[in-house]
């Protein structure tokens, strides 16, 4: 991939998805701050650290002077999975992914950086309600703090795009599987039955969407280079269910309470606007996984 050298700061390098996206940025040879306060140890090499976090960005804007920032910071209570901390301690959810965000475009915007490229979740849509794919524009009505913390920061983010004239994009990400996977929830147990180990699921064969942190990791390499982009996107990878998971890996499936059947969304304005599509399918996902020492 050719692309112009740019300076971008990452908040949230350190993280599952944000350390796939600093190497994809860092291949596409651009020079790139990072911006983690949990993991340091975690960021990619040949990314200049900065350690901190969100209550940080004026300091790193000022050091890094970007062309663009990109966002994946989020609460995390430990490797328990966004979404167990987002219920575990509803207050600092909303208070790192709404009001952090906040402050971080706000500094953004004083410092004169118009792009911010950002990852929103699924889960902000709510539960499904009716059997199809769902656009951008389906109504939300989140049932999980971590779904409300999103919810609202993407309310922020087109705040800033009205108010501040910036150029922000966020991507709703669904369940987020592949290498460097390092915490417990979902994913961890689509990883247990990548091992060919038993895993407990509730509604084996309810389908849900997926996607390989390499794709996401792909895409917002490509976001940085294509300014001028609607201001949310679904990323639907593929749609599976636990039960062909567990098929295709010779695992076992163990009964567990059923959760919650979140929507499948639609891609199509995504690929329209960017000719984006993903290139690893669930095969090589799970392939990945089995072989991955996170």
């Amino acid at each position: 991939m050719t692309t112009s050298r740019s300076s971008l700061l990452v908040v949230g390098a350190g993280g599952f998805v944000g350390a796939a996206c600093t190497r994809a940025l860092l291949a596409a040879g651009h020079r790139v701050f990072a911006l983690e306060p949990v993991r340091p140890q975690a960021v990619p090499g040949g990314a200049t650290l900065l350690p901190g976090g969100l209550a940080d960005a004026d300091a790193a804007l000022a050091e890094a002077r970007p062309d663009c920032v990109l966002n994946f910071a989020a609460f995390s209570a430990g490797p328990v999975g966004l979404a167990r901390s987002g219920e575990a301690s509803p207050d600092r959810a909303l208070e790192v992914n709404a009001l952090g965000f906040h402050a971080l475009l706000r500094a953004a915007h004083q410092a004169g950086v118009k792009r911010v490229l950002w990852s929103s979740s699924t889960v902000a849509i709510g539960p499904a309600t009716r059997e199809m794919r769902e656009d951008e524009d389906v109504p939300c009505a989140p049932v999980t703090s971590y779904g409300l913390s999103k919810l609202v920061a993407e309310q922020v983010a087109a705040f800033f795009r009205r108010t501040a004239g910036m150029d922000i994009t966020g991507i709703r990400l669904p369940l987020i599987l592949g290498p460097g996977l390092w915490y417990d929830g979902a994913a961890a147990a689509v990883k247990r039955l990548a091992a060919g180990q038993p895993a407990a699921v509730g509604a084996p064969d309810l389908p849900f969407d997926a996607a390989d942190v390499r794709d996401v990791a792909r895409l917002f390499a490509l976001l940085v280079a294509r300014p001028g982009l609607a201001p949310l996107y679904h990323l639907a990878g593929t749609t599976t269910t636990w039960r062909q998971i567990a098929t295709l890996c010779g695992a076992e499936l163990q009964p567990a309470p059923a959760g919650i059947a979140w929507p499948l969304v639609s891609q199509a304005r995504l690929e329209q606007d960017t000719g984006f599509t993903c290139t690893h399918d669930l095969g090589a996902t799970l392939r990945a996984l089995r072989e991955d020492r996170a």
